[in-house]
């Protein structure tokens, strides 16, 4: 079995399992975190109740920089312990959700007057690999390189060799990390979850905790909801309540016995722009040359991602749901890019699209700067007995999990599992239901007469987003070949593909699908996203059968994000 039949269609009953039965954890914010412990429980046969207060994945596990990296900066703060276990939970992602984890080659150079040295990038890369490696059940996807300049310019043949201020390149580094959709890793996880639960579990977004309930110990014992679409209001009960609501963890304790601030958010910004445009044929590995600070150039098949800003985040007339990228912050961005790549003179008009993210640093005393808090996790419980985890990166939300799920066995929130394997770490570094080599995506779909059945360009769209699930999308089509017709030339999305989601992947909203089931919000031009939406709209109207006024207000409030988001685009 791939998959539950997972549908925002079927949210009646979702909602009625929720009020009847006691949860062995209930567990407060769908981002990756809350998915990874959904999975834990479910795979040592735990219940579990998974709320959002908004869409799965709808803060920093859709906003990221797509990326399941070690973290080769932190090298320089000497997080040896992170780094390591950062690589070892990327290639285990790697190797067992191939689809949506892959591989992806950076290129690290270092100028005559740049602050990352020849010396800098040659230790780097070697302990990157060293600490990747030694001991690893999963290893590298290759090995790591130094390189000269003269290689360079062959190798990526847009980037500056000199510059007046910054001197000749002298060397780069040459490594891998990996490429994801963080918001589909975050979805699959949590459709897994349901899976190997057996009914006995559930997930609901538009859910908002608004307070928890206490037993007659003044413990908490469960929390009371709000369904957003319905209006209904009504009560969870659970052994153990948890929180891995990232930077609403503050927001969601102020509910309980709890008094301590804890989160640190910083702000992160990405720019999307044209690969050919800027010229890039691999990753790199970027410090500002404003004030030193790290940040990438993802390549992203036609599409390059630049970012990642990383500042502190005081919201006033806004709040944590709402960060967006300013005028600042894309002049940040482009200053060094344009630099490194002094042929693409990247200009407002070569953005695509932009989005913005919050990461849930936890708070560190004698911090200089955002990028030297570290992405350590934090477990801790409130005085009243909610549970909480807070920090972390995105990489490692199975071992936070994992981690999380000890606490509540040691701090006896829950029984001890019930096998000895169960309590052994890396007990749930297993293989991925949905995830599938592209060689056998290319085996099945051979056997299956699929091969002809939709473009090279959207099959490959079809693998890397849904693994398993894009054979599915390619028999719908084989049958009905109109459901392949592309929404948009010169993109993959298409009828077949939102009939899958609709039914497969609970989304009741046009922007969850856009947004965060697809990566349309930021791939597709900003002008063209107006055609897009109507006709993404047009099918879930009919499959949810909304009215035309429901359909025309999903349609305004979608674009009025993405205009959000490019606002500072009009200055």
């Amino acid at each position: 079995m791939v998959s539950v039949k997972w549908s925002a269609y079927d949210r009646r009953q979702v909602l009625d399992l929720v009020q009847k039965q006691e949860f062995d954890l209930i567990i407060i914010g769908g981002g990756i975190t809350g998915a990874g412990i959904a999975r834990e429980c479910a795979l040592r046969d735990l219940s579990f109740c998974l709320l959002d207060k908004n869409d799965f994945a709808f803060g920093t596990s859709s906003r990221s920089s797509k990326l399941f990296h070690g973290g080769l900066r932190y090298l320089a703060s000497g997080e040896f312990g992170l780094v390591r276990e950062s690589t070892s939970e990327r290639n285990w992602l790697r190797c067992h959700l191939p689809n949506l984890v892959r591989p992806l080659g950076f290129v690290y150079p270092s100028y005559e007057n740049y602050k990352s040295t020849p010396l800098k990038i040659r230790f780097a890369v070697l302990l990157y690999d060293l600490l990747s490696n030694c001991f690893s059940e999963h290893k590298n996807y290759r090995k790591s390189r130094i390189f000269k300049a003269s290689f360079i310019e062959e190798l990526e043949p847009a980037v500056a060799l000199e510059d007046p201020e910054l001197g000749k390149m002298t060397i780069a580094g040459f490594y891998y990390d990996t490429n994801c959709d963080d918001a589909r890793v975050t979805l699959e996880i949590i459709k897994e979850s349901i899976t190997y639960s057996n009914s006995r579990s559930a997930a609901l977004n538009y859910a908002p905790v608004n307070g928890f309930l206490k037993n007659k110990n003044h413990k908490v014992s469960g929390v009371t909801v709000t369904d957003l679409f319905s209006g209904q209001n009504f009560e969870v009960h659970g052994r153990c309540v948890v929180s891995a609501s990232g930077v609403w963890t503050d927001q969601v304790l102020a509910g309980s016995d709890y008094n301590q601030e804890r989160i640190y958010p910083t702000k992160g910004v990405h720019l999307v722009v044209p690969a050919e445009r800027l010229g890039n044929r691999n990753a790199f590995s970027l410090v500002s040359l404003d004030d030193g600070r790290f940040f990438f150039i993802l390549r992203r098949g036609k599409v390059s991602i630049i970012g990642t800003t990383d500042t502190a985040y005081y919201p006033e007339s806004t709040n944590f749901d709402e960060p967006w990228c300013t005028r600042d912050d894309c002049d940040y961005l482009l200053r060094t890019v344009n630099r490194i790549f002094p042929r693409a003179r990247l200009t407002d008009a070569d953005i695509i699209g932009a989005y913005a993210g919050l990461r849930p640093l936890i708070r560190q005393e004698g911090a200089e700067h955002e990028s030297d808090v570290s992405r350590n996790h934090e477990i801790f419980t409130t005085s009243d007995g909610v549970v909480a985890i807070a920090g972390g990166k995105s990489t490692t939300h199975r071992r936070m999990a994992e981690d999380l799920l000890y606490y509540l066995v040691k701090e006896k929130f829950i029984d001890p599992f019930a096998s000895p394997e169960q309590m052994k770490k890396g007990y749930s570094k297993i293989p991925f239901k949905i995830g599938l080599a592209r060689s056998e995506f290319d085996a099945q779909t051979r056997a299956k007469g699929l091969v002809e059945t939709a473009h090279p360009d959207q099959q490959e769209h079809f693998y890397t987003q849904y693994g398993r699930g894009g054979l599915a999308i390619l028999e719908t089509i084989r049958v009905n070949p109109a459901l392949g017709q592309p929404f948009l030339e010169g993109y993959p999305f298409c009828e077949a593909e939102i009939l899958y989601i609709l039914e497969q992947e609970n989304a009741p909203k046009l922007t969850d699908v856009l947004c965060r089931r697809t990566e349309a919000q930021w791939l597709v031009w900003h002008h063209r996203q107006d055609k897009l939406a109507a006709a993404v709209a047009a099918v879930m109207a009919r499959f949810y059968n909304w009215s035309d006024i429901t359909r025309m207000e999903e349609i305004k409030q979608y674009l009025d994000y993405v205009a959000k988001n490019v606002r500072f685009l009009q200055g």
